[in-house]
């Protein structure tokens, strides 16, 4: 499996503060793409995001950013709108087309200091590190404060962090997933059912959300996974919908339990139009839709693993 700048015409940058150990992700686009979004979990942190509701029209956007902080790291928009005027991609004035922009955080306050953190710098130094080749994944970027396993207290919990995946369909169609994984559950490997990072036990091995329910209660922790989905596929505002709503499967598949009220999972979906298939869009959607699942599901696993590696607990 490759990463979601395989899909094509998109660009990928990240930033962060090890002193603040939080930081900003950046989804870039070629050109103004048509974005969508399905928030599952009971605390969403989102930044104009109902533009991009159903029924809406300002749904062609620049850029999708995925940010630590909380409610401060939607300071970055002001750097990444700043980028995308000064490189002509946008306009200051209605003339020209105005900066589209929509983007999602996750609470990692209880790991970053931001105090220490620039999320204006942050927003922007991300879209000048955007590249449309690999790019580095784990404790970087908005997955550089990301914990998952919080059930039973932060002692307890695994380092999260920032991963990648897509996947090649037939007609030439390509499907990827960018994530920060943020969670109060455990992630597992869906393919084998073992968990794989969590709320750790002293003896070893993780604990179970389940058998920790008491612990859990009171506890008001919160968290959130967010995440990108993307496709060269062409499809409607409608349709996207519909794949960012496929694409929280893959959360359901990797992150026990997801979806939370003290969660705020929450998914984009995009379509850089590149790709028409010659059979009905309904199938392409469910195609697609399922497809980010598994890329999701697949990020998500890669996140943590790439991250237990770069930093130990």
């Amino acid at each position: 499996m490759g990463q979601i700048t395989s899909v094509g015409d998109i660009r990928v940058g990240n930033a962060h503060s090890e002193d603040a150990r939080t930081g900003v992700s950046v989804v870039l686009f070629d050109a103004d793409f048509p974005v969508a979004y399905e928030a599952r979990g009971g605390w969403p942190g989102t930044y104009d995001a109902d533009s991009i509701g159903v029924a809406k029209t300002f749904i062609r956007k620049h850029a999708v950013f995925l940010t630590g902080g909380d409610v401060f790291g939607f300071d970055c928009a002001v750097g990444i709108r700043r980028f995308l005027v000064e490189k002509g991609m946008a306009a200051k004035q209605g003339a020209g087309k105005l900066p589209g922009i929509v983007g999602a955080n996750i609470y990692d306050l209880e790991y970053a200091d931001t105090s220490k953190a620039d999320y204006v710098r942050l927003g922007y130094e991300a879209c000048r590190n955007a590249g449309s080749g690999s790019f580095e994944e784990g404790s970087v970027g908005a997955g550089r404060g990301a914990t998952v396993g919080k059930f039973r207290g932060m002692g307890h919990a695994s380092k999260g962090g920032l991963g990648s995946s897509s996947l090649e369909l037939p007609y030439g169609i390509r499907v990827g997933a960018l994530v920060v994984t943020n969670s109060v559950g455990n992630i597992v490997d869906y393919k084998t059912g073992d968990i794989v990072a969590g709320s750790r036990l002293d003896a070893g091995g993780y604990a179970l959300f389940e058998e920790s329910v008491g612990e859990y209660l009171g506890r008001g922790l919160r968290s959130t996974t967010i995440g990108v989905v993307a496709t060269n596929a062409r499809l409607t505002h409608e349709e996207l919908i519909k794949v960012a709503q496929l694409a929280h499967d893959g959360l359901a598949m990797s992150v026990r339990p997801a979806h939370l009220t003290t969660d705020g999972d929450t998914i984009f979906a995009v379509s850089t139009e590149k790709v028409t298939p010659p059979v009905e869009t309904r199938f392409i959607v469910d195609a697609v839709g399922y497809a980010a699942a598994i890329c999701v599901a697949e990020a998500v696993l890669r996140s943590v693993k790439v991250s237990r590696q770069q930093t130990p607990r």
